[in-house]
């Protein structure tokens, strides 16, 4: 009898499997997308919590330190020049000099000067955008919720994390607009790394491109925001990957969450 190979038999199984991969992914791909989507009404209801929380807070002037990275910040008038921005602590106090804080925030003190050129130290105006970035963060805090939870589940959790009194500091001392911004692009980061992997665990580099943008704006706003690194390889590892999997078709359900905390 003629010896016929068995990869006669053996392909169209394993081109069958390699279609049904393909499909996984990309129907993968398409669930994060629809499921990290917030809905308007899912918007105006976080916006109005917030607001409702901390719309005393734009009659609250500056406070502690406030007054050291805002009325003594040079940085902030129009007079001096962009580039000291960058060479500059957050303080306005040159890198190089040993009273220097080290902390290197350029992006945050950019937004400073942009509320300065507005409307120089009128107080209500700096409190108005610290509260417009907190709705921001719970806003995209919603969609990373939504790649884990179900729907009702992630609203109220951000909800939660809308009202949480640990974030006070944060939206109503005008310095914690480093820890809003940070979060913003940190949460935005991971974001688009989630829409990092293609079919057949292929690799789709314009995600990947966007998410190193996004940490470096994100640690030029605070230093923490470098730590999104980190919780990429987290997701990386224990679901882009798959090794929750087995774990996840042997129990009725799991949750995971994730969380954005401005102090840390």
């Amino acid at each position: 009898m003629p010896f016929v190979s068995q990869d006669l038999f053996l392909y169209p199984l394993n081109h069958a499997h390699k279609a049904t991969l393909i499909k996984d992914q990309l129907q993968r791909v398409n669930t994060v997308e629809k499921m990290a989507y917030v809905s308007p009404k899912e918007i105006a209801l976080i916006i109005g919590v917030v607001a409702a929380c901390y719309w005393n807070s734009l009659f609250c002037g500056f406070v502690f330190d406030d007054v050291s990275a805002i009325l003594d910040n040079k940085d902030l008038h129009p007079s001096t020049p962009l580039k000291k921005l960058f060479l500059n602590d957050f303080w306005g106090t040159p890198m190089s000099e040993e009273r220097s804080h080290k902390s290197y925030r350029p992006l945050t003190v950019l937004t400073f000067r942009l509320n300065y050129l507005f409307s120089e130290l009128n107080a209500v105006s700096y409190h108005l955008l610290n509260v417009f970035f907190h709705a921001v963060v719970c806003i995209v805090f919603l969609k990373v919720c939504k790649i884990f939870l179900d729907s009702r589940s992630s609203v109220v959790a951000s909800l939660l994390f809308a009202v949480h009194p640990i974030h006070t500091e944060a939206v109503t001392g005008v310095v914690g607009r480093a820890e809003l911004l940070s979060s913003i692009f940190f949460l935005a980061a991971f974001l688009s790394y989630t829409r990092s992997k293609g079919p057949e665990n292929t690799i789709v580099w314009t995600p990947i491109a966007l998410t190193v943008f996004l940490v470096a704006v994100a640690t030029l706003c605070k230093e923490q925001g470098i730590t999104v690194v980190g919780i990429c390889c987290v997701y990386e590892v224990f679901m882009a990957q798959g090794y929750t999997t087995a774990c996840c078709d042997q129990s009725p359900g799991y949750t995971i969450t994730t969380a954005s905390v401005y102090k840390v």
